[in-house]
């Protein structure tokens, strides 16, 4: 609910500095010295490059994707809530043209042929193969990968565009039309998400099968995006930024970070419990696959790392409203996203042991790089908070 004061304060247009340019010429460097190391590894071991290059991309992508959720949801829900918030993800959504870019290496037919092994001429005449020809065939690919990133990268400019169109003279018939927009713009990420996760991230053994993976796939997206909104929030705040949110706005935050570790959990776990009651030869590979080796202790470090211990922290009241408390455990959940999607990529470059390369690090700090130097970009074009929004009062008044 929303308590209203008699006289409300609304904060000034906040954008980011000078100072802050010289973190982008940080990052324009260090993306520099990355896509050094990435072409020295590609052409010394192009089969580990393919696997690390994918891996960092799929973990800054399902940020993206996630955040088209949670701007998507905030139209379809009239939430006031989270407007000040809203921001942030919204300046996120302008990366999906840069993913767009950082994903074309792995279209490479030696880099494509490695990860979706299906495309390699060694099984162009496997008969399982034959059998999905209808759906896996290079040019459907191709048609595939181009829709995903068509819808995304035009939705994704075309929320941002509207929300910042908004802060010129407080237009209500563009917050209207987001709203209206939204509810099939869910369902459509509701569907690209899906096969999208089928495609790349299931698509790495193809003979695998999941009808909980779309959903899997989603919570991962989910889960990952809250944490990182939550990590730029504090980081600006820390710049003097976004300083009229409160606890009662992180309390919120930290109740869904809260919500989707379980509901993370619980699909996860689902997907797991089904597939080992089925028994089914096509379902058990994936799990027989990742618990070989060094790789089973990693499971369990997830279920402990990404479920027990940030479910205990968030249980309590006091931790989702202290945004240091909160930063501290979203960080985490985005440390153990990167492990998630670690255990899940890597056991396919190397089936036997747990191996880092330093191949895994060259490729995140590029891509890494390259995404926080865009990002910089593209939030000092407007203001950090949506100014004129007509639900900004209710959000700066907002009490649980």
């Amino acid at each position: 609910m929303s308590a209203h004061s008699h006289t409300i304060h609304i904060p000034p247009p906040e954008r980011l500095g000078p100072g802050k340019f010289p973190i982008s010429a940080i990052f324009a460097g260090l993306s520099i010295i990355g896509i050094i190391l990435s072409v020295i590894g590609a052409a010394t071991d192009y089969v580990q490059f393919a696997y690390s290059w994918f891996f960092a991309f799929y973990f800054f992508f399902t940020i993206a994707l996630g955040s088209f959720f949670w701007v998507t949801l905030h139209y379809a829900c009239d939430s006031d809530w989270s407007v000040l918030a809203r921001r942030t993800w919204e300046n996120i959504l302008g990366l999906f043209p840069v993913l767009f870019l950082i994903f074309i290496p792995l279209l490479w037919p030696d880099f494509r042929d490695v990860l979706w092994k299906w495309m390699s001429p060694a099984h162009a005449h496997d008969p399982e193969v034959a059998i999905r020809g209808a759906y896996l065939n290079p040019m459907f690919f191709y048609v595939r990968v181009f829709a995903y990133f068509f819808y995304f990268v035009l939705a994704g400019l075309y929320y941002r565009r509207e929300s910042v169109l908004q802060d010129r003279d407080g237009n209500p018939i563009l917050t209207r039309r987001m709203h209206d927009h939204s509810f099939l713009a869910l369902v459509i990420f509701g569907l690209l998400e899906t096969f999208l996760g089928f495609d790349w991230f299931m698509g790495l053994d193809w003979r695998w099968a999941s009808s909980l993976f779309g959903v899997y796939n989603f919570a991962v997206c989910a889960q990952a995006s809250l944490a990182a909104g939550i990590v730029l929030i504090a980081l600006l705040r820390s710049g003097g930024y976004l300083l009229m949110m409160n606890h009662e706005h992180f309390y919120l935050m930290g109740k869904l970070l809260f919500g989707f570790t379980i509901f993370w959990a619980y699909i996860a776990f689902g997907q797991y419990l089904l597939i080992w009651y089925a028994n089914i030869p096509e379902e058990t590979i994936f799990y027989n696959n990742h618990n070989r080796g060094g790789w089973v202790y990693l499971t369990y470090f997830l279920a402990v790392g990404k479920f027990f211990f940030p479910a205990i922290y968030l249980l309590a009241q006091d931790t989702k409203k202290s945004l240091r408390a909160l930063t501290f455990i979203a960080a985490w959940i985005l440390f153990m996203h990167g492990v998630e999607l670690y255990w899940f990529i890597m056991p396919y470059a190397h089936m036997q042991t747990l191996l880092p390369s330093w191949q895994d690090f060259a490729a995140f700090l590029t891509v890494g790089s390259i995404l926080g130097f865009a990002y910089i970009r593209i939030a000092a074009t407007a203001s950090l908070f949506p100014t004129r929004d007509p639900r900004l009062v209710e959000c700066l008044t907002i009490t649980n």
